[in-house]
């Protein structure tokens, strides 16, 4: 199993080769939004999940074998990076192997801990979230494990905002009917004021999440969000590097398997060894194409190829 997956089109980082650090579903939240599924286990402990030595092997096989370096190296998965206990080892590592930014893409959770700032530091850009300022709006939205604490979060965020040297991305995910009325609003913007960062990045649940009650907000409302926020403010919309039209090897091999019968996620990678992380981005891609459909079925999600590629 290989921990590297893309490099893919990022909305925020360009052409962005990850390493999934944790496994799939691993993560301090279990967020109504999520579009990779359901926590499966949901911790605040720390650990090395996979060995240092092999992410780190991993990556230097795959670099070679890229014609074209990517625009950076992101920590990422489905789950939450910085419970990976040796991310700062990893952070340093990574940039003696080639010579491009690294990024973490984070939800803030452990951000109280020393141990996740110091190791936060060596890196290039940080991207933290931040859904809400208010406790029943966090719990309702992000739904915490018990050891995170809103308060704990956001004086973490002070703590490693001040001092990180690097490029701060904020963002803040907005659902329609949850965390969008002028209390959550005015919350938001007063603690916001108070952090260092060089932009506030505005989304909302653009894909299926994993509860029916994550509904997107339109542009206008976004617009409207995006001005009360002020000019540090922007929407993340389309992608600033866009993916090939044509198929790639990987999402012709998923559509010819769900042509044969509908698959989860889980049973995609295992018949074709595609890691998780990139098997949701292409599902997803897929979906909004109309190429492909889902199907609930108890608590599992099977996709199935639309009717014009099952021809």
């Amino acid at each position: 199993m290989t921990r590297i997956f893309g490099p893919v089109p990022s909305r925020r980082l360009g052409r962005s080769l990850g390493i999934d650090v944790i496994p799939h579903k691993t993560c301090t939240f279990d967020c109504i939004y999520c579009e990779c599924g359901k926590t499966t286990d949901k911790r605040c402990l720390r650990e090395e999940f996979y060995p240092l030595r092999e992410l780190l092997d991993e990556l230097d096989n795959h670099l070679g074998k890229m014609s074209e370096k990517p625009d950076v190296i992101t920590l990422s998965g489905a789950g939450e990076p910085t419970l990976y206990s040796r991310m700062g080892e990893l952070i340093i590592e990574s940039k003696k192997l080639i010579d491009i930014p690294v990024a973490v893409i984070t939800n803030s959770s452990l951000m109280d801990k020393k141990d996740v700032q110091e190791e936060l530091m060596p890196a290039d850009i940080l991207l933290p979230s931040l859904d809400s300022a208010l406790k029943e709006s966090f719990q309702l939205i992000n739904r915490p494990h018990p050891g995170c604490d809103l308060k704990k979060i956001i004086d973490g965020l002070h703590r490693v905002l001040r001092k990180f040297q690097g490029k701060v991305y904020l963002e803040v995910l907005f659902l329609e009917g949850v965390n969008t009325d002028r209390e959550n609003l005015l919350a938001l913007r007063s603690v916001i004021k108070t952090l260092d960062f060089d932009t506030i990045q505005l989304n909302t649940a653009v894909r299926p999440g994993t509860e029916k009650t994550a509904h997107p907000l339109d542009i206008n409302k976004l617009e409207e969000i995006r001005q009360f926020f002020g000019p540090k403010a922007e929407i993340i919309a389309a992608p600033k590097v866009q993916a090939e039209k044509t198929e790639t090897d990987a999402e012709k091999k998923i559509l010819s398997l769900i042509q044969r019968r509908p698959c989860t996620v889980e049973d995609i990678n295992r018949s074709l060894g595609i890691p998780v992380p990139g098997i949701v981005k292409i599902i997803y891609s897929l979906f909004e194409k109309d190429r492909i459909v889902k199907e609930e079925h108890g608590r599992d999600t099977f996709y199935t190829a639309a009717a014009r590629d099952k021809n």
